[in-house]
């Protein structure tokens, strides 16, 4: 698993849970924290805040609230999440 692969879905996606990565990579969360975050030290992604809604909320595990984005300057606006248990 390379760096750019990461960087290569995150720019495709645009933005994606670290649940969502886990499940396409098949890696550990940790290890993609790990590139994440140097991503995110390149300012080539930003890692969102976790959605309001969810604070404190129990019924989801934490990689499904842990956001990144894809940085560009359209980015930049903010972002509307919803809890992943919220129905539509």
């Amino acid at each position: 698993m390379i760096l750019r692969e990461v960087q290569d879905y995150l720019s495709q996606q645009g933005k994606a849970s670290l649940a969502q990565m886990e499940l396409h990579f098949r890696i550990d969360a940790d290890a993609l924290r790990g590139m994440l975050q140097q991503l995110v030290r390149k300012g080539r992604v930003r890692k969102l805040p976790i959605p309001p809604c969810c604070q404190g909320c129990v019924s989801c595990r934490p990689e499904q609230l842990e956001f990144y984005e894809w940085f560009t300057t359209e980015s930049i606006r903010s972002t509307n999440q919803t809890c992943a248990n919220k129905s539509s």
